[in-house]
Parts: C-alpha cells; sequence; structure tokens
C-alpha cells in the first residue's frame, strides 16, 4: 500500500490477548460489519456503565483498494438486559487515533 503524504506508515502488528469473553463479543459485534476490518492490538478496559463498556485500540483496515490504515478506539458494550451471563454484545463507538 502506498504511504499518503502526512500520513503515517503503520508498523507491522499482531493481535493482543484479551479477556475470552471481550474476544467473544467483539467477534459478535463486529462480524457483520463491512467496509473495514478490525485488529485488536491492545485491550485498554472495561467501564461499567448501563451493562459493561470495554475499550480496545485496534488497526482498522477499510475494504477499498490502497485505502490507508489508522488506528482506532473500539468501545463495545455487554448489555445484560437479557438475564444471561453473556448478554448482548454492541458497538458504541469507533474514533480514529491516527
Amino acid at each position: 500500500m502506498p504511504n499518503m503524504y502526512g500520513g503515517y506508515k503503520l508498523a507491522e502488528m499482531e493481535g493482543c490477548t484479551m479477556p475470552e469473553q471481550v474476544a467473544t463479543g467483539f467477534a459478535q459485534a463486529t462480524g457483520a460489519m463491512v467496509g473495514a476490518k478490525y485488529l485488536p492490538v491492545l485491550y485498554v478496559g472495561s467501564q461499567i456503565v448501563h451493562g459493561t463498556n470495554h475499550m480496545l485500540i485496534c488497526k482498522q483496515t477499510l475494504v477499498a483498494k490502497d485505502a490507508p490504515e489508522h488506528l482506532v478506539t473500539v468501545v463495545l458494550n455487554q448489555n445484560h438486559d437479557d438475564g444471561s451471563l453473556v448478554g448482548q454484545w454492541s458497538v458504541v463507538s469507533i474514533e480514529q487515533i491516527i
């Protein structure tokens, strides 16, 4: 991929280790998304809100040819309103870092 003027060429990154339930939730929440792929490179932590939020730093690769790669924060929510231990997972936000 060509390096765009003024943009960062991201270093090679490997996926991070994260809690098993977060890895499962990440796959559920992002599995149907189109237009970009996300590689979790850092599990930041969790926050108790309406359910539990989990923040990850991800490498975002857009599907378009020669599209630049970005680092983004991805916030997932694990909602337990259904009464299950696993709960429902959803993407709360995706924000570009670089």
